[in-house]
């Protein structure tokens, strides 16, 4: 009876744990994205009413890794101001499509006369069929040459297009002559939207002067940082590490967490304030060149995402708190389309409720007692032998 009692205890214990919150229901068939929060929680798994576990993805870098694309027809020379201009065409591999990755990344093969030199890059793509029209999305694009570690000639476009042309502006120095450009489609982490932006107070260290240290409360996954210069301050190099407490609490362990060139030039009416982090921390460190102030620093922070295959209409769960259900086979065999997972807006979470489909692992009231068992049974063997051994032994005379 008492052994019955501990069971339904340790039963009711689990099962207040244990949670599931409706999805709302998705528009269409296809993928259906969830933010699932900054932790996560233990044992999640995805049910539909039945209580059937339907196989799910977690929002990992291989749903946004580079596709290479193919230039084909590419022209390179100069405009009649002088400006390096250039056109081109990119090829979509066998297999994908043009926006299954939501960015095109170009690399641009350039040469100069003398260095530095740092050039505006004004960007249009041919509609289908039609002419040339500028790419004005209020985020303006450089090439740079400021001397060693100091040189930039990538550039990152949506990818809405197969036709491209590009024209190098002159800021400082001589324009680079244009040699050629290699491109790839990706869908970037610093480009996806953080869920919470976090204000950070930073510390300059007393070791390190030209250092700034951060510390967040407690560890968060982070997609980028956002620092902001006290102007003027031409492109410098900003290297951003995170701190951890070594395994033997005798130091810290110091990582490389991004990095990123950053300016502020009001004169001339640009700046550069984002540094592309992807990981967790609670503490970094921030190191720009001496002399440089920090005027702000604002964490974007990007919570846990999950991916499922979702019916029109049907009602499905997030489970969570026990033991997570497994679903049969593998959604990482179909290709990871970002333009599929992030089409639409993410479905949102109901209230939290106790899961009555939720899975145990039954507990054994024995388990302790044969864990025990061994010592007991080695316990009684030394006895045994001790008392053989005293019996043995030759008696003394009186």
């Amino acid at each position: 009876m008492r052994l019955a009692s501990l069971f339904f205890a340790a039963s009711l214990v689990m099962a207040q744990g244990a949670l599931r919150q409706p999805i709302a229901p998705n528009a269409g068939n296809g993928w259906a994205r969830v933010v699932v929060g900054e932790d996560g929680a233990t044992g999640i798994w995805i049910g539909d009413a039945a209580g059937r576990s339907v196989p799910f993805l977690w929002e990992s870098d291989a749903h946004w890794s580079a596709i290479p694309l193919m230039v084909q027809h590419s022209v390179f020379g100069r405009d009649a101001k002088g400006n390096a201009t250039g056109a081109f065409s990119l090829q979509v591999p066998e297999g994908w499509s043009r926006g299954d990755r939501e960015q095109v990344k170009l690399s641009f093969s350039l040469q100069a006369a003398a260095t530095p030199w740092v050039v505006q890059v004004e960007l249009a793509r041919r509609g289908d069929g039609g002419a040339f029209i500028a790419l004005d999305d209020g985020t303006p694009r450089f090439l740079y040459d400021l001397g060693p570690d100091r040189r930039a000639t990538t550039i990152t476009v949506p990818w809405d297009s197969e036709d491209y042309r590009v024209t190098l502006k002159p800021v400082q120095g001589d324009t680079p002559k244009a040699l050629g450009v290699e491109a790839e489609a990706c869908t970037l982490p610093s480009e996806l939207k953080e869920d919470e932006r976090l204000d950070l107070m930073p510390t300059r260290n007393q070791e390190r002067g030209t250092s700034f240290d951060l510390a967040l409360p407690g560890k968060r996954r982070l997609t980028g940082l956002e620092v902001r210069l006290k102007p003027p301050v031409a492109p410098v190099h900003a290297l951003v590490e995170s701190l951890r407490p070594s395994p033997d609490d005798r130091g810290l362990e110091i990582s490389f967490f991004g990095a990123a060139e950053l300016w502020n030039l009001p004169a001339l009416n640009t700046q550069s304030t984002r540094i592309a982090v992807s990981g967790t921390a609670d503490r970094l460190r921030l190191s720009l060149p001496d002399s440089v102030e920090v005027d702000s620093v604002t964490a974007l922070i990007r919570h846990r995402r999950l991916f499922f295959p979702a019916e029109a209409g049907q009602t499905y769960f997030l489970h969570f708190g026990a033991q997570s259900k497994t679903a049969p086979g593998s959604l990482a065999a179909l290709p990871a389309s970002s333009r599929a997972f992030y089409a639409s807006a993410p479905l949102s979470l109901g209230t939290p409720e106790p899961d009555p489909q939720a899975v145990f692992a039954t507990p054994d009231p024995t388990a302790r007692f044969r864990n025990l068992l061994p010592w007991g049974v080695g316990i009684l063997i030394l006895l045994l032998g001790f008392w053989g051994w005293s019996l043995m032994r030759p008696s003394r005379p009186a």
